[in-house]
């Protein structure tokens, strides 16, 4: 290789260099590995608490959701809408109902490239059947996710039950090298049955990754995106064994995965009911990884090569 292509070679790879370096840390680079999803809302009530959601990435704008919410007062109720490819200056609106709930900037939780987590209560918004949320995006070249929906309704007809809303945003990829995550339920019944739902986005078909509670193994290829592109909402019955519970989720063989949301639901023995909530976390977009910038130098070098042998 002459003097002339080493020059030009190691000019590409330093601009290459330059540029990751320059990223903004918030947003339009990497935006931080995310927060792990903590609880936000835990209580005891006579009555069940309502999980659905869906239909994955499909670049329609508005973005439509349907939920039937069975008979109850709703009491408390979180409204998820993960989004990809958020980029400052980008928005949503939220509509449920036709009446405008809300227009974002910014996301609550977003980690690696611009996945991000828009959360909102929607507690005066919902009503018992048929509900129709609507969510119009700003934002070029992304969209939605899905729309997800955790309400938690009242009915005095009904056993009392216990639950745990964990919510939150973490980045498992193979470029900053994270490969697993936990997520911690307190004060839980030990002998309990009890049904767990977990959100997480950006998962793939075929890429094994693999959940479990409690070191007990729950779930293989749980992020396949079995209610649509890149959206999975996955729930199965857990038996509690101790008064704190852990959920833990492995990246496996999963290039991107990202879990953001955990609902755990079970008998209750107590007859006190009560909503506590708890106030809401924040991340600031953290440096660049080296294990980013390897990559990604590796792949100036590739196309710097490449352009050499023409």
């Amino acid at each position: 290789m002459n003097t002339r292509k080493k020059i030009l070679i190691i000019g590409l790879l330093g601009i290459g260099l330059l540029f990751l370096l320059s990223l903004p840390q918030g947003n339009g680079g990497w935006q931080g590995d995310g927060i792990p999803p903590y609880t936000i809302a835990e209580g005891v009530i006579r009555g069940e608490v309502y999980v659905n959601g869906g239909h994955g990435y499909t670049g329609e704008n508005p973005y439509l959701r349907y939920f039937e919410l069975p008979p109850g007062e709703v009491r408390y109720a979180r409204l998820y809408v993960p989004v990809w490819n958020y980029d400052s200056g980008d928005n949503v609106r939220i509509t449920i109902n036709g009446k405008e709930l809300a227009l974002r900037e910014e996301p609550d939780y977003v980690s690696a490239w611009g996945t991000a987590l828009y959360c909102l209560e929607a507690n005066s918004s919902l009503h018992s059947g048929l509900n129709e949320v609507s969510v119009l995006s700003k934002n070029p070249g992304g969209g939605p996710y899905g729309i997800a929906l955790t309400a938690v309704l009242e009915n005095k007809s009904l056993a009392p039950i216990k639950f745990w809303i964990n919510e939150g945003n973490y980045a498992l990829t193979y470029t900053n090298k994270k490969d697993s995550v936990t997520s911690t339920f307190e004060n839980t019944p030990s002998g309990k049955n009890a049904s767990l739902h977990v959100l997480l986005v950006a998962g793939t078909e075929g890429e094994q990754d693999e959940l479990y509670f409690d070191s007990t193994k729950i779930g293989n290829d749980v992020g396949r995106s079995a209610q649509g592109k890149y959206f999975d909402l996955y729930s199965v019955p857990v038996s509690l064994k101790g008064t704190e519970s852990t959920l833990r989720f492995e990246r496996g063989e999963e290039g991107y995965i990202h879990p953001c949301v955990a609902v755990l639901v079970s008998e209750s023995t107590s007859e006190t009911e009560f909503l506590k909530l708890y106030e809401q976390k924040t991340a600031k977009g953290g440096q660049v990884p080296l294990s980013v910038i390897i990559v990604c130098l590796v792949t100036f070098l590739a196309i710097a090569l490449r352009f050499m042998k023409k």
